[in-house]
Formats: structure tokens, sequence, C-alpha cells
């Protein structure tokens, strides 16, 4: 059965709306509104009456292309890329005017024209979701994926929907007990396929940084709005902190470990040297949850979203605080065997419970507080070190720095 949309036509315009000319794609009319998808791609919506169209033309949508083991480039520095979907492999798709998963990475090929002599990379789409639909099962698909990657290439770059991107990176970094080169992260905030796209720079980048002398797991997005300059932040110190910039995503109480600029690579601070294997660790238990404690928050809440956890984190205030009507219960979990981890919503910063009498309670209720972790990062240790280790040794290896996660002081 063929694809209809391979016959769609494209309603090009030229139109004057509030006194501007402009040119974009008719996307759709409905009840007198028009949705017209700017070159910039951004949709606008507008009252039929209020658009003087000036000009129109029918052009062919652009069509998908399916690329899997496809090799570009025939340079010493190979590099596998991992295609899981999101915003970076997706397209416009004309007939909603929506971005959407799209399997096509063919883009990359004009990515790395000019490297071609330097590189030779290797594309494998293997998913095709956003990233909001990512699960902890597909967190094990991925770090799979990673490992076959690294045997035969120095780096493996995964490219990922960005809202869910520090959640898979640091994953993957605590299963990886040994990795024999880099893993690199990449995502971008506008689809390749609209003229203001960030894609190609990161990943331009992220082939760079998946070359280098590097054993971490990064992410690789822009440092800021403009295209010249890429920072590779520690997955498991990272955070996106911004909806639609550029520069969404930043290094928590510690500066990037490297930037792109200018077609080189910029070591900033130092890096855990690659294995001389890759040992992967692919365990998780996901009976984990993630709590905002807020004013209105009652025992029953707690206790409920609890009940089929064997851990809560609890993203408390301030140095880590939650009201004192929440202690009884907490200690009564804690008793049952449950383990509830504190961290603070503030973005930087530690958890410190000793210094006010409810963190002296909360304590002596049997929290866990876990300094300056970032809260989405210690929901992801907790599944990790639930699966692997004797759950007598919890508190103990969650307070333990895994994968850089833990920091012993804030640079930031």
């Amino acid at each position: 059965m063929s694809d209809n949309r391979e016959s769609l036509k494209l309603r090009k315009i030229r139109f004057v709306y509030k006194g501007a000319e402009q040119e974009g794609t008719l996307i759709h009319e409905n009840s007198g509104l028009l949705t017209i998808k700017l070159k910039s791609g951004y949709n606008i919506v507008a009252e039929k009456g209020a658009v003087e169209i000036k000009e129109e033309s029918l052009e062919e949508a652009p069509q998908a292309r399916s690329s899997k083991d496809t090799f570009i480039g025939s340079g010493p520095g190979k590099v596998t890329i991992v295609a899981t979907g999101g915003t970076i492999s997706s397209r416009v798709d004309y007939s909603t005017g929506a971005v959407t998963p799209s399997n096509d990475i063919s883009f990359l090929k004009s990515t790395v024209t000019d490297l071609e002599r330097r590189f030779t990379v290797e594309l494998e789409s293997r998913d095709n979701i956003l990233s909001e639909n990512m699960t902890p099962e597909k967190w094990v698909n991925i770090v799979r994926w990673v490992k076959e990657g690294l045997k035969k290439s120095h780096g493996v770059i995964v490219s990922h929907g960005t809202d869910t991107m520090s959640y898979t990176a640091s994953a993957v970094s605590f299963m990886l007990e040994k990795q024999s080169g880099p893993v690199i992260f990449v995502g971008s905030q506008r689809s390749p396929d609209r003229p203001s796209s960030d894609a190609f720079t990161n990943i331009e980048a992220a082939i760079h940084f998946a070359s280098a002398e590097i054993g971490d797991v990064g992410i690789s997005m822009h440092s800021g709005n403009s295209d010249n300059k890429i920072s590779l932040l520690r997955a498991t110190r990272s955070r996106k902190m911004h909806s639609s910039r550029r520069d969404a995503f930043h290094s928590i109480g510690e500066e990037p470990m490297a930037f792109y600029s200018d077609g080189s690579v910029v070591i900033n601070r130092l890096s855990k040297r690659p294995d001389d294997e890759t040992v992967i660790n692919d365990r998780l238990d996901s009976s984990v949850g993630l709590m905002y404690f807020h004013p209105s928050l009652s025992p029953e809440d707690l206790m409920n979203y609890s009940e089929n956890k064997k851990a809560v984190i609890l993203m408390g205030t301030g140095l880590g605080h939650a009201a004192d009507r929440l202690i009884g219960p907490i200690r009564e979990m804690t008793r049952e065997g449950k383990q509830i981890v504190m961290t603070t919503q503030c973005i930087s910063g530690t958890t410190n419970l000793n210094v006010y009498s409810t963190g002296r309670k909360l304590l002596d209720a049997g929290v866990l507080e876990m300094g300056n972790v970032v809260p989405e990062i210690a929901y992801v240790k907790a599944m990790y070190v639930l699966a692997n280790y004797d759950f007598n040794d919890f508190g103990k290896i969650m307070k333990t720095n895994l994968r850089g996660e833990l920091l012993t002081r804030e640079e930031l």
C-alpha cells in the first residue's frame, strides 16, 4: 500500500499580514482561520480576511527516506550514530503543520560532507519516537546499541529528543561500567528541515567529541544562541533549563567537560580516560518515584504515590525540607523498608538536613539526603542501584560518586 502523503502538494504563498509581506506554506483553512507555516519554521494562525494572498503555487512535499546502516566518508576517525528519534530526527508534517518523528536521518550526510576525509560515520536508525515516550526498557536497548557501536567505532553518538535526554544519557552512564570511547548524546530544539535548525552544528560537534580521548557520557548542545560554540556537558550533571532556546542545556554545579568551536575540540576539564573494553550492567528497577514537595502535599498523597515504589526521590524545598505533617508517614514508610531520598528543588546548591529542626526530624525519620545530586539523576541512579546492589547497601551506594553525579564542591 502506498503512503498517500507521497502525492501531497504544498500551497506556497506570498502574502501580506498586518502590513508585512511574508512567504510560507498554507497548511489548512478551518472556520475562517488560516494556518500558515512561515519560512522560519514557525506557525501562525490568522483570520482569512486579514491575510492578502499575493501569489500562490503548488510544490511537492519533501519525502522522508529511511536511512539504516549508511556509511559516510572514509577517514580514520570511526564514529557510529544511533538515531532514536526526537526533534533532531523529525520533519514537518505538512498535512498538519506539526513536527513529527521520522526515520529520515539523511540530513546527516550534508552535515559531515566536509569531514569525509577525517571520519567514517555509520548511521543506524534504531528507533523513531519523541523523547516523552522513552522508558527504562528503551534505555536498556540504547546501552546495548552503544556497546555494539563501541566494538566497531572509536565513539558512539546517540541522537535523542531533548526533553528527556538527561534521563536517558545518565541512565546509559550508570549502566556503562566501562567504556572504550566517548558516548555523546545530541539533540536539537528545531527539526533539521527548518532554516533555523540547530541540528547541524550540534551533530557536527558531537562527531568531533566522539573522536576525542574521552571516557565519559556527555551531551552535545549549544553554548549560546549563536552557532559558534557547542558545549559537551557531563550527562549526570545536566538538565534542560529552557523549553525552546538553543542553549537549553546547562551543567549544574560544574563547567562543561569540553567545547567545540572552529573545527576543534578544547577539553575544559579533566575527563575519565577511555577503558580498554566496554562492559555494561543493563539491569534497572523502575519501581522508583520522583515527587515534588508543595505546600498542599498531603500525607495521603505521599503514601498513595509511594505504595508500589521501593524508593521515592523527594524534591524538597531549600536545603531539603518537607512539612512536619509528612514526617510521621515518612517514618512509617522507612520502617516498612521503603527508601525515601531527599534532594532539593533549587537548581543549584545542596541538601543539608542538619541546619533546621525540620531537617533533623527528617533524618530521624529515616530520610536519606543526597547532597547536590540533580533530582532527575538521583531518580535514575536509584533504579540502577536497586537493580544491581544489595538492598541493605542502597544508602551507601547512593551516596557514593559513581559517574561524576555527586560533586565534592560546586564550581558554579
